[in-house]
């Protein structure tokens, strides 16, 4: 074989568009209709509260005293940290609930930058710091070692989703339906920036990965179109989804956070691969007991159950895929990016389990008042 038939077959591979032939207009009226509405389904900046704003604003030594006293109240720590950070992650995603999604700001978004850098300091210092983890020297070790914890980590099979599928009464269901909706919003941008920084095999399979998350072409195959129904078909539509994000608990964004963290920052990139795929881990075992409950309560429309069937199906794939990126890594990671994708493995796994324990006990608490 020649060079310029080698060169012919390599770029006859990429010759046709995976896209097909041309693109065209949706050929539904409702994929004209859904795409209609803004998504991620968040209002227009509209300003913060001032406990936000003045931290924003705030000299390093303001922030560092508000911050201390915070630490002895778990609760109040928590909620601060967390609802400031998803005041200014929007800023990194380019959304129109940021104060520069259309204007820049020089200035303002200095301010914002450099209060989240101090925030995330926090998260890892004082509120859940990456966990010790055992040290490999192989991806094939390491790949080994993430497939046993996706399997067994205790965010897997966590009472939350036990108490949903059998328990729950229909109110706490739909609260959390719109809690999930919320948390997967923005996948497809997540994992857009995943790809940010891979090479080789782990860059291959997050590509892949995002190409199912666009539908692989389709519009009307978008995973956050699969929401879009959803929240089209639940109760009051998307003003109901408005008013219930006013009230979204602050305990709810705790992985969205964590995911966001990690993907932001260089020298985090890849712990955000190893938080991917424990989160990728959970979605088939999660979202069975989320379809056993919609059973439970006769919840039977497609708009509202294809999300939650389609992930069944797909995920476990995707995870075993995100593990064999390790395994068959080329350029092949050295022993100290092996550790951090086990550090950000075992952080989700940590984040999760908190945010689900808040969750599980945030629902026994009103079941009891309301009883």
């Amino acid at each position: 074989m020649t060079y310029d038939e080698t060169l012919d077959d390599e770029a006859a591979q990429q010759a046709k568009s995976i896209l097909g032939n041309r693109l065209a207009a949706p050929a539904r009226d409702t994929v004209e209709r859904l795409y209609g509405h803004y998504f991620p389904p968040v209002p227009a900046f509209d300003g913060w509260d001032d406990d936000t704003e003045a931290f924003i604003r705030a000299e390093d030594n303001d922030r560092e005293a508000t911050l201390t006293a915070l630490r002895p109240r778990d609760d109040a720590h928590g909620r601060f940290l967390h609802q400031t950070l998803a005041e200014i992650y929007p800023n990194t995603f380019t959304y129109r609930d940021s104060p520069a999604h259309e204007t820049a700001d020089d200035g303002l978004e200095v301010s914002m930058f450099s209060a989240r850098v101090r925030l995330e300091r926090e998260y890892l210092r004082h509120w859940l710091p990456f966990p010790h983890v055992p040290r490999y020297e192989t991806q094939e070790e390491a790949a080994d070692h993430l497939e046993h914890l996706a399997a067994t980590n205790p965010g897997v099979d966590h009472p939350l989703f036990d108490y949903l599928a059998a328990e729950a009464p229909r109110r706490h269901l739909e609260k959390f339906l719109r809690g999930e909706t919320i948390r997967n919003e923005i996948v497809d941008d997540e994992v857009a920036l995943l790809t940010v920084g891979l090479q080789g095999t782990q860059k291959a399979v997050v590509a892949a990965n995002l190409w199912d998350e666009c539908g692989r072409g389709r519009l009307e195959n978008f995973h956050t179109f699969w929401l879009r129904r959803l929240i089209d078909r639940s109760e009051n539509g998307w003003e109901g989804f408005y008013d219930y994000r006013e009230n979204h608990p602050w305990f709810a964004k705790i992985t969205s956070n964590t995911n966001a963290m990690l993907l932001s920052r260089p020298a985090y990139t890849q712990q955000a691969y190893g938080c991917f795929l424990v989160f990728e881990s959970w979605v088939a075992p999660h979202f069975t007991h989320i379809l056993t409950a919609m059973d439970r309560f006769a919840i039977d429309e497609a708009d509202r159950r294809i999300y939650f069937a389609a992930h069944v199906a797909v995920d476990p794939r995707h995870a075993d895929e995100l593990a064999d990126g390790v395994r068959f890594q080329r350029p092949r990671l050295s022993p100290a990016e092996i550790h951090r994708v086990l550090q950000g493995a075992h952080l989700a796994a940590d984040a999760g389990k908190r945010q689900y324990d808040l969750w599980l006990d945030h629902f026994r608490t009103d079941k009891e008042h309301t009883a």
